[in-house]
């Protein structure tokens, strides 16, 4: 009997240690109502350790679990990790679990794909990534990896366990571990700012935990969504990197390492030197000598990424850029910066971040986190120029999309600054159609078209004189409303002006502008037209957000067929609203009827109870644009006319 229970006994050992690696926790009836709430996926648990060892060296372990709830959530279970010179993934583990927290599947390194394939012409960057196969849903995926990190270290990772809409989190926490009387910075948003402190055998734990943070659903034109959730930024305040020590205290002291950086890299050859002279000798002014050598900038270089070690942050020499044709962001600002020098022309290198949902840089602390792109700041005693030196498409003086309203990090010799890059007004990012429309008695008709747009909705329109013609054509189609249009010939002038604009002159045909019906015909006034029709009729949670304000101006002629007479137009419209404001007018004007419509919408940022005020705006809008004219066959006097 004995035996025979030592038996058992090792079969239940052996039994127990399988089902061991079962995780009933993560049992997806274990989740609370409230997180499955307007959630695709629950962060059942995230917790990071930094071991920061030296000024040059560290460790990252991350564990993290992540329980997908539907398809809609499927991109949350993709392993992904960028590795360059500086980190390695050096372990790796994952596991697969059903719903129940059963063990479906484990996965090792060997699974993980690599890849050192990168968009830039020279990088040290290599990818790691893993798609897991979702047998069904809810299923959970938990990693555990390690990341080495060497030569260098700027900053400590960002905590941001929410990091994307529909996903709730039940507890997550950073843990940094630094050696004593190691000085670090941190700037916490959304969350409790000081951390738990420890403190054993010279190794100082500082812990940040969040937990049952509810999924966000996401709204249209809601905020960023790193304005609502916690995010957790933090780095030592001496650093090296790449073997180029440096401090950061401030934003100042920050650019001041970059200019020190930076420095001895603006050199150009005598032949150089004398073309440049060359080029701007007949100019009449400075401004005119900074056109001419940023159009030579755009004409005899291209852009290409350098990601190699400090390359990240260090421009290339401008003797390089100038002997190779190439560079990125940093060595061409630097090149044109080394070029306005021979000219005796000041100009200042300038870190600022290429990213709307990021324009603004916090005031009370610096980070390399912060900023991505470089471009060049000419001051000149009456137009201070920002120049994006990366894309020649740029038109001189013209501040784009990306960068617009953008604060921004100036490197001046005696110290930088923070500067914040001017905006467009609303009114002036126009989209303007003219429309003239010949109708026929049938309902078909030919149009022949031109849109205007001018400054930040040129921008949006760069790409398309390089387009082809199935490309333009498709996005043309677009903007028409209405079924079986067949598009005609397009062209294109542009103005690159300071305030550039784009003409785009086109036609097109359909069997069915107006619907037929008896003796009548019923004519849409606008068909080019819907502002904001995706919106929701809820409860709005999240406030409005409208980053780009513009302006929509339509003046159409719809020439009415003969035989046919008025029986009713729209009446006049006048809209003044918080948001913004709205005009129509339809009028006769003997062989045909002219409407002119002219929409505004304000930018700004708006409280979530003025939600039902936008709704009832918009739908105003909307209802004018979707009217319609009737149009009546004429009847006959017994003349027969």
């Amino acid at each position: 009997m004995r035996k025979i229970k030592i038996t058992l006994g090792f079969i239940l050992i052996t039994l127990y240690g399988f089902a061991s690696t079962d995780k009933p926790e993560l049992k997806t009836s274990n989740i609370p109502d409230s997180l499955s709430k307007n959630a695709y996926a629950v962060v059942r648990f995230s917790h990071t350790v930094f071991e920061f060892k030296s000024i040059s060296s560290a460790t990252e372990k991350q564990t993290i679990a992540i329980t997908i709830l539907d398809k809609k959530g499927s991109d949350a279970s993709i392993f992904s990790f960028s590795g360059d010179k500086f980190k390695k993934l050096s372990d790796f583990s994952g596991q697969l679990y059903d719903a129940n927290g059963k063990l479906l599947r484990k996965y090792k390194m060997s699974d993980v794909y690599s890849t050192e394939y990168s968009n830039e012409l020279a990088s040290d960057a290599k990818h790691y990534g893993m798609k897991p196969d979702l047998p069904s849903f809810p299923v959970t995926i938990l990693y555990e990896y390690e990341v080495s990190i060497k030569n260098g270290i700027l900053a400590f990772p960002i905590f941001f366990p929410q990091d994307d809409y529909n996903i709730s989190v039940e507890k997550a926490s950073f843990k940094l571990m630094i050696p004593d009387k190691t000085e670090i910075l941190f700037k916490a948003i959304n969350m409790q700012s000081e951390p738990e402190i420890n403190s054993e055998k010279g190794i100082v734990t500082q812990l940040w935990k969040v937990q049952n943070l509810k999924a966000i659903d996401y709204e249209k034109l809601a905020p960023s969504l790193s304005t609502l959730v916690p995010k957790l930024y933090s780095n030592p305040k001496k650093f090296e990197y790449d073997n180029v020590p440096g401090e950061i205290t401030s934003w100042e002291t920050m650019g001041n390492w970059q200019y020190n950086l930076n420095k001895g890299r603006s050199t150009l050859t005598e032949a150089t030197k004398s073309k440049i002279i060359d080029l701007t000798k007949d100019a009449k002014s400075d401004k005119e000598k900074i056109h001419i050598l940023y159009d030579y900038l755009g004409k005899t270089t291209r852009y290409v990424s350098i990601q190699l070690g400090i390359g990240g942050l260090q421009p290339m020499l401008a003797s390089e850029v100038c002997r190779t044709g190439f560079g990125d962001c940093k060595g061409l600002t630097n090149y044109l910066k080394a070029m306005l020098d021979v000219i005796g022309i000041p100009s200042n290198y300038t870190v600022i971040c290429h990213d709307n949902n990021r324009k603004r840089l916090f005031k009370d602390y610096a980070n390399f986190y912060q900023t991505n792109h470089v471009i060049l700041q000419v001051p000149l005693p009456k137009d201070t120029l920002w120049l994006e030196c990366t894309n020649p498409r740029v038109p001189f003086g013209f501040i784009h999309n990306g960068i617009s309203g953008h604060d921004a990090l100036v490197n001046f010799e005696t110290g930088s600054k923070l500067y914040r890059l001017p905006d467009y007004a609303d009114s002036l990012n126009i989209e303007k159609n003219c429309a003239k429309i010949s109708l026929n008695e049938d309902g078909s008709a030919l149009v022949n078209m031109q849109k205007k747009c001018e400054a930040k909705i040129y921008d949006n329109y760069d790409w398309f004189p390089l387009a082809k013609t199935n490309e333009q054509v498709d996005n043309l189609r677009e903007d028409i409303k209405l079924p079986s249009v067949t598009m005609g010939a397009i062209s294109i002038k542009e103005n690159k002006s300071q305030l550039p604009s784009i003409n785009i002159d086109y036609s097109w045909t359909t069997p069915s502008f107006g619907n037929k019906t008896g003796s009548r015909l019923f004519v849409p006034i606008n068909p080019f037209r819907s502002s904001y029709d995706d919106l929701k009729r809820n409860n709005r949670i999240l406030d409005i957000n409208i980053s780009a304000g513009y302006k929509d101006i339509d003046s159409i002629f719809i020439k009415i067929p003969n035989g046919f007479e008025i029986e009713s137009i729209p009446t006049s419209t006048n809209i003044k609203s918080k948001f913004g404001s709205f005009v129509s007018n339809v009028n006769s004007t003997g062989a045909g009827i002219l409407i002119q419509q002219a929409l505004l919408i304000s930018s700004g940022e708006y409280k979530a109870a003025l939600y039902p005020d936008f709704l009832a705006f918009i739908e105003k809008v909307n209802t004018n644009y979707k009217s319609k004219i009737t149009l009546k066959r004429k009847q006959l006097d017994s003349s027969g006319k």
